[in-house]
């Protein structure tokens, strides 16, 4: 389970077999007929989704004509009804051989397309991906089989990981009325992957300080758990803080002295600011060491 939603449920049959039911929605999230279109695979058939019930019938033993176009998938292309209306100019429609059929179709389509996926995958980056249950962790397979190349990614754990995400905080967000004559809005692209290209991130290896890292650093990079004091006139508040009330954890944007973690580079650009800290410990990385 992940943010309630399964992932893998395992069925143990016997002593020799194991049998893992997955949601094929989370690795490749589209439509099953848009999927088969574009791997060229058997198609879905069509199937009068709204006939058996209330706006159809109720009889689930059916037999006779075609059912209307209104029972249909929405936007279904009329050319396309048709085609399929003309299956039944001799024979009577059957609501129980068609939906039998229709599911038929829906297996055979959605193996093909698996079988398909599974094979570009492994043609392209030697991955299978039953190893991976959804997009994201094959995603992430690939990059750290293809990608990652001799720089490891340590996992963090236990009290370093409860510290480091203290440091972590919702975002900031203003109103503003604004007015202006000869205005230019801008919108920027791919913003985050071009700064974590181009910038430092707290990644890799981590070492555990005390005490005020500046004394040896004159640039310091990482986590630091700091007691801080806001300027008394400020009015952008800078640094932000977690309080838990009620078992809910929020953010706030305070006044005053408080002890909190802060990100390095937060903290120095809440410095210009007139924000003033006293660090007592924190988290740097170890640059190009491995794991």
């Amino acid at each position: 389970m992940k943010d309630g939603r399964i992932l893998n449920l395992r069925l143990n049959y016997g002593k020799k077999y194991t049998i893992y039911f997955r949601d094929s929605y989370l690795l490749l999230p589209l439509s099953l007929d848009k999927l088969a279109k574009s791997m060229n695979v058997s198609h879905k058939s069509l199937f009068p989704m709204f006939f058996a019930g209330t706006e159809g019938t109720l009889d689930l033993n059916y037999v006779g004509q075609c059912p209307d176009y209104k029972y249909f998938k929405k936007n279904l292309d009329i050319n396309e009804y048709i085609q399929y209306l003309l299956k039944f100019v001799y024979v009577k429609w059957d609501l129980k051989n068609e939906t039998i059929q229709y599911c038929n179709q829906d297996c055979i389509s959605l193996y093909q397309v698996l079988i398909t996926f599974n094979q570009l995958i492994f043609d392209q980056f030697q991955l299978n991906i039953n190893n991976y249950p959804t997009l994201f962790s094959l995603a992430f397979g690939i990059y750290r089989a293809h990608y990652l190349k001799d720089y490891k990614i340590p996992l963090i754990g236990g009290q370093i990981l409860k510290d480091i995400r203290e440091g972590y905080y919702g975002g900031h967000t203003d109103v503003y009325k604004t007015c202006g004559e000869n205005l230019f809005v801008y919108d920027v692209n791919s913003l985050y992957p071009y700064v974590m290209q181009h910038f430092p991130m707290p990644v890799g290896n981590i070492h555990y300080f005390e005490g005020d890292i500046y004394k040896t650093d004159n640039i310091p990079f990482g986590f630091f758990q700091v007691e801080i004091e806001a300027p008394e006139h400020i009015t952008v508040l800078m640094t932000k803080a977690s309080i838990n009330n009620s078992s809910i954890k929020k953010t706030i944007a305070p006044l005053g002295k408080w002890t909190g973690v802060i990100f390095s580079e937060e903290l120095t650009n809440a410095m210009k600011f007139g924000y003033k800290f006293k660090i007592l410990k924190g988290y740097t990385p170890l640059w190009g060491l491995d794991s």
